[in-house]
């Protein structure tokens, strides 16, 4: 007998409301609010690996393991990205967005948040292209790039910023010569890059204190966060996000992502199908 996402399906649904509420309770993470598909699916294959038939095995398991809990975390979370990935997003962003506010907050540090960040790749792009702009720039600016996720192991990795080949298959080769040291069939981001992000330990479902680190930002980075929740918690998210973002600030979502209608009216997409949206009701 194999196990199925199907056959997850025909356990009682208490059993897992307490593989979620615990995992709540230990990591204060409400794995409640993704897709019930997606949690279902990645529930499957862990009880697969670990050749266990039912959740009811598997939540006697979780409580008598400690250290099931972090590999439960890494199952339901999603790592997954490269470098520049989207380039016409990145094409706008470097041509448009970061210049127009390079030139508007010459006197106040950028900051720039980036939600979700996996390994580091997206805000490191961000890094790279700003490094670009400013190299060509008479006055310096002082840059704030915070990349936060809830996945502890992917900040470890973001921050050692030693990536295989296949994370930079869409990076401009001048990128990769002036940015990369080479090691065997490794690539390492050099430390001009590297200093401009500082990573930190967050969940996006929660609503960060406005003050700090977390206030004011000029560009929030979400993208393909999203599309791993459900309704309403991407409304929530959503809510969370542009409470700290600076009137006129953008907000960038994935290219499969949706702003929520309510949110329609106070943000503008600055280029058809980029994402990118501005805040500021329309016509502003």
């Amino acid at each position: 007998m194999t196990l199925s996402e199907n056959s997850l399906r025909v356990h009682p649904p208490d059993t897992l409301h307490e593989v979620l509420e615990y995992a709540k309770d230990v990591r204060g993470i409400d794995f409640n609010a993704y897709r019930a598909s997606t949690i279902e699916r990645r529930l499957a294959l862990r009880l697969r690996k670990l050749g266990m038939q039912d959740l009811a095995s598997y939540y006697r398991f979780l409580k008598k393991d400690p250290e099931e809990i972090d590999a439960l975390v890494d199952a339901l979370t999603v790592t997954v990205s490269h470098f520049f990935r989207d380039p016409f997003v990145f094409e706008a962003l470097g041509n448009f967005v970061f210049p127009e506010l390079i030139n508007t907050h010459k006197k106040d540090p950028l900051r720039i948040w980036c939600a979700g960040c996996a390994r580091g790749e997206e805000a490191y792009s961000a890094a790279i292209l700003l490094k670009e702009i400013l190299s060509r720039e008479t006055d310096s600016l002082d840059i704030l790039i915070v990349a936060t996720d809830i996945d502890r192991d992917a900040l470890d990795y973001a921050e050692k910023a030693v990536y295989r080949a296949d994370s930079l298959f869409e990076a401009k080769k001048g990128h990769l010569d002036r940015y990369f040291t080479k090691e065997a069939d490794l690539f390492r981001l050099k430390d001009e890059i590297r200093s401009m992000v500082t990573f930190a330990y967050h969940d996006i479902t929660t609503k960060p204190p406005k003050k700090g680190v977390f206030s004011d930002y000029h560009l929030v980075l979400c993208r393909n966060v999203l599309i791993y929740f459900n309704r309403a918690a991407q409304e929530h998210i959503i809510s969370n996000l542009a409470g700290l973002l600076q009137n006129r600030g953008y907000l960038v979502l994935g290219e499969a992502e949706t702003l929520p209608q309510q949110f329609s009216g106070g943000f503008g997409e600055i280029i058809p199908r980029t994402k990118i949206f501005r805040k500021g009701r329309c016509g502003e």
